[in-house]
């Protein structure tokens, strides 16, 4: 006994805290990236532009089965340096409604890769009523370029928040002194999505964790647009097991600049202190 206890101590006294928390970081950022990508109806799809998305995948579109490819792999428009970061496709398969009439969607991860991590697996999705969404999966897994994996599983709400566009196209008629006609076009727009919920899973180490999102995480439609893919408001805590040991917590805050869709994600370690998870690049 007295032995065991040792080795327990030995593991926490071993535990790099900015390194478990770079990795348990890596699992937030790997779902929350492609969310986007889900939260964009079957309709929306049939009229989107490659440019208007992320990394500018080149959409393919099953009209038969309901189902979108998202390659990353082709030549991509994008200009922009975070545009390279994704590779491999995204696929999307649209389900009728089911017996209880809530429609439901997949996405699924096929040899895809976000800033080095390789993605696998697949997201579940259900569309509660017209705003509302619950997001379930299982066995999600991501393994680094340093070839540590972590497993994961989640249950999550999400609120879509819709802006209101207006656009007004004139056309002048060139005969007579007829004044201009004016075609006002309304249109719906995706710009926020709110998230709450929790992620649990087991890290590189073989040690269990939950991250719980709280507050709320504020997603802007415009800054994915941008490449910009963390929560612009919100907050995460993260709870690690240690054996037989009293479990560690972590707590994640996200701060984004005025004016900007630039965010600052700082934890604060069991310990105390706090480390900037996304330092600037020089």
């Amino acid at each position: 006994m007295l032995i065991s206890c040792r080795e327990d101590e030995d593991k926490i006294i071993q535990t790099d805290l900015p390194i478990e928390a770079s990795q348990l970081f890596g699992v937030s950022e790997v779902w929350g990236e492609s969310l986007y990508y889900a939260m964009i109806s079957w309709e929306e799809y049939q009229q989107a532009d490659s440019l208007g998305l992320p990394g500018c995948p080149k959409i393919s579109l099953d009209e038969l089965n309901r189902q979108v490819t998202l390659d990353f792999s082709s030549d991509s428009s994008c200009t922009t340096p975070e545009a390279q970061n994704r590779l491999g496709k995204l696929l999307l398969s649209f389900t009728q409604n089911d017996s209880s009439n809530v429609k439901s969607w997949y996405m699924e991860y096929d040899n895809y890769i976000f800033e080095l991590n390789s993605i696998q697996g697949r997201r579940h999705f259900f569309a509660m009523d017209s705003v509302t969404v619950s997001e379930r999966f299982e066995g999600l897994t991501q393994l680094s370029n340093e070839i540590l994996t972590t497993t994961f599983n989640g249950e999550i709400t999400h609120k879509r928040l819709y802006s209101l566009d207006t656009l007004i196209v004139s056309d002048t008629l060139a005969i007579g002194d007829s004044l201009n006609t004016i075609d006002t076009l309304v249109n719906f727009s995706l710009s926020k999505i709110f998230s709450v919920g929790t992620i649990n899973g087991i890290n590189p180490a073989g040690r269990a964790f939950n991250m719980a999102f709280t507050p709320a995480q504020e997603h802007e439609v415009g800054c994915y647009k941008n490449d910009q893919t963390l929560p612009k408001v919100g907050g995460e805590t993260w709870m690690v097991s240690r054996g037989g040991n009293p479990e560690v917590n972590y707590t994640l805050t996200y701060e984004a600049l005025p004016d900007s869709c630039s965010v600052f994600a700082t934890v604060t370690l069991p310990d105390g202190k706090q480390l900037l998870l996304n330092p600037p690049s020089e």
